[in-house]
């Protein structure tokens, strides 16, 4: 999400809980259905107080080695599948891939590396792990 209230601010970082709807910045009953809190920097100094909604984004560096790791490691590991799978054929004991031909192997497991990486990839972004810390771009 990129728009989040600020739920209280700390010596070890700012806290924020994102905002499900734009509705939730004229709210005032409070909601159940809140996010999860999570740390968020503050690199532009911006002054800020509990309450406040803010929006955030992860720093272009970031979102540019992102996008670059999400399109090439399925490409790497397609390619990867392409070379390795004579030798694969040749030691794994399915006797499906051993009535194919090296052009058909070569294709199984190219596009079987892909969807692998692709199903990883997909897992890894939706994950709550997060190789950098997002962090506040301006105040709404």
């Amino acid at each position: 999400r990129e728009f989040a209230i600020v739920k209280e601010i700390k010596n070890d970082g700012i806290f924020v809980i994102p905002m499900l709807t734009m509705a939730c910045l004229k709210c005032k009953t409070g909601c159940l259905r809140q996010g999860k809190p999570f740390r968020v920097k503050n690199s532009a100094q911006f002054s800020i107080k509990s309450g406040t909604a803010v929006r955030i984004g992860l720093p272009r560096f970031a979102r540019a080695f992102h996008g670059l790791l999400s399109l090439f490691v399925p490409i790497s590991f397609a390619v990867f599948g392409f070379f390795i799978a004579p030798a694969a054929v040749e030691i794994l004991p399915l006797s499906i891939l051993k009535s194919l031909s090296e052009e058909s192997a070569r294709a199984v497991f190219v596009l079987g590396f892909l969807a692998f990486s692709t199903l990883v990839t997909f897992i890894v972004s939706r994950s709550s792990i997060h190789f950098s810390t997002p962090e506040i771009i301006s105040i709404m």
